[in-house]
């Protein structure tokens, strides 16, 4: 894919992914909320109209998976650390998409039980910061830049997720950076990530205090020890 023709790529994934999290979203919220005792033909209708969005979101999710993997395929490596990504060719690019891979499987640990991940999120954020000379400078800029940047959007969580729908947000890009930081070529990459995201609920009041305050410093020392521990 050419350097060019990425970020237009990135923002098209988005609105697919955007408009996939949207069906779903309005489908759950029918069947939560569809009167089933109606008289008929009330009840007739909106069931009806239930199967229909059921279809929709079911064909819109079946050209999502197709269309990515044939059309708008990614290239990077699942195994490239951020220090990799940031000396690449393509380094907002490949950190767009390690971002979107990570973060999906961080969520999932943390129990998010419908939630959208926009990867151009994270490539406007690279972008706008990967002059720091400093890997885990990096990374925690770009904690908060994305903590803030709705670049994550959970509506739904299980009943054991070990954080709140408020916290949520600011743990999870936490995680990911600190999954990013710990990557290794021999490593499971699944199993840093369940680690990190561990880790992470576990010194969540810390990193929620450090977002706050927006201390770039000291969140970037948190995640050097942390990293070690991963």
């Amino acid at each position: 894919m050419s350097p060019d023709f990425a970020p237009r790529t990135t923002q098209l994934k988005d609105v697919l992914r955007s408009l996939r999290y949207t069906l779903k979203k309005g489908r759950d919220t029918v069947k939560e909320t569809a009167p089933r005792r109606l008289p008929t033909p009330a009840s007739g209708i909106a069931l009806s109209a239930l199967g229909e969005i059921e279809v929709l979101a079911r064909n819109v999710d079946h050209f999502m998976c197709n269309f990515a993997h044939s059309v708008l395929s990614d290239s990077a490596a699942d195994t490239e650390g951020l220090r990799e990504i940031a000396a690449s060719s393509r380094p907002d690019y490949k950190f767009s998409v390690a971002y979107y891979q990570t973060m999906k499987l961080v969520l999932s640990h943390l129990g998010a039980k419908r939630a959208l991940v926009r990867q151009s999120a994270g490539r406007r954020a690279f972008v706008r910061l990967s002059q720091s000379q400093d890997v885990f400078e990096l990374a925690a800029q770009l904690t908060l830049h994305l903590a803030d940047d709705d670049s994550i959007v959970v509506d739904q969580l299980d009943d054991r997720s070990p954080v709140t729908l408020s916290s949520i947000t600011v743990v999870a890009v936490f995680a990911a950076m600190l999954s990013l930081l710990a990557v290794s070529d021999e490593a499971d990459r699944e199993a840093i990530i369940s680690a990190a995201t561990d880790l992470a609920a576990a010194v969540q009041v810390k990193i929620q205090d450090l977002y706050q305050q927006k201390d770039i410093s000291a969140l970037a020392s948190l995640l050097k020890r942390c990293a070690s521990h991963v």
